[in-house]
């Protein structure tokens, strides 16, 4: 048993590590948007399968602690939050190369009139990412239902965003630029609703109950 422990417990600090990773690209992005850098946007989808074969490698690991161990239910737990975790970063990773691939199309002068707006709702949801996996981290309950306020928020933002997105002139903006800019901001509404997952998990492992935090 005390091995089972030791090696849940490396695989809680490698969803840690993943979970940096996706925190950095996330850093990356928000910077390679507000300079609309092409080799930053490429690095993103380039560097992907990182991610992408992390996943696979905790869900490998998981799967072969269930079925070794026939951990007892609160082990399992924890077990299944770090496949629902992991599932989710992972989500996260690919919206990020979403956000890459739309942004490599669009043009400074497009940007500029949401620019605030965008950065501010990338920079909230990059903040509840990172707050989820502290809280995850530390089994902290309190710090993940801090979300459930930063969710309304970008939620609050994002219908701002299209509101005033779809109310232009398309003379003022060409049609395929404000097509972009809405998948953009789609993909960082969907990215804080991610955050909103992972604080839920956490929430399930200490109390074995699901709650809704939109």
């Amino acid at each position: 048993m005390r091995s089972f422990h030791f090696q849940l417990e490396n695989v809680k600090n490698d969803l840690i590590k993943m979970g940096k990773r996706v925190e950095s690209v996330l850093d990356e992005m928000i910077k390679g948007f507000i300079s609309l850098n092409q080799g930053t946007m490429e690095n993103i989808i380039n560097k992907d399968y990182l991610i992408n074969q992390k996943e696979l490698e905790l869900h490998d690991q998981v799967t072969l602690l269930i079925s070794k161990q026939q951990p007892v239910a609160t082990d399992l737990r924890k077990l299944i939050v770090v496949l629902k975790i992991s599932s989710d970063l992972e989500r996260v990773a690919d919206l990020s190369v979403d956000i890459a691939k739309q942004s490599m199309r669009l043009k400074k002068e497009s940007i500029i009139p949401y620019e605030d707006k965008l950065i501010t709702m990338f920079l909230i949801a990059q903040d509840m990412i990172r707050i989820s996996l502290e809280s995850f981290e530390n089994t902290d309950i309190l710090m993940a239902q801090k979300i459930a306020t930063m969710d309304d928020k970008v939620d609050h933002l994002y219908g701002e965003f299209i509101r005033a997105l779809f109310q232009i002139s398309h003379k003022q903006l060409e049609v395929d630029q404000v097509t972009q800019l809405a998948f953009i901001g789609r993909y960082i509404e969907r990215i804080a609703d991610y955050a909103t997952n992972i604080a839920e998990w956490v929430v399930y492992e200490v109390n074995g109950q699901h709650f809704d935090l939109n």
